[in-house]
């Protein structure tokens, strides 16, 4: 879980883990071309069903909540609301470690 969470308003989001203050940052359009929720993503064959062309380029986040111990919720600009995105998968993994 990160110590910090930064990016409200902002086009990307900063995550900024315990771990040695490692952090991380993701861009709103990255994440929300990235988002698993059954409007984006089919739950039965995993297929995309999101167009990354219809994301906009001027993307920002318009609010974030924890969800349990394991993700955040993002509310992105373009309205949309449904994606969870795991910590486990925010997390970068460091070249060499």
């Amino acid at each position: 879980m990160p110590l910090e969470i930064i990016g409200l308003g902002k086009p990307e989001v900063r995550f900024v883990w315990e771990e040695g203050g490692d952090e991380d940052v993701w861009g709103a359009r990255e994440l929300r071309i990235r988002c698993t929720c059954a409007n984006c993503q089919s739950e039965a064959t995993g297929e995309r069903l999101l167009d990354p062309a219809t994301v906009p380029q001027d993307l920002t986040i318009a609010d974030m909540h924890l969800v349990g111990n394991y993700g955040v919720g993002i509310h992105f600009s373009d309205g949309h609301t449904t994606g969870i995105f795991r910590f486990a998968t925010l997390k970068r993994k460091k070249a060499g470690a």
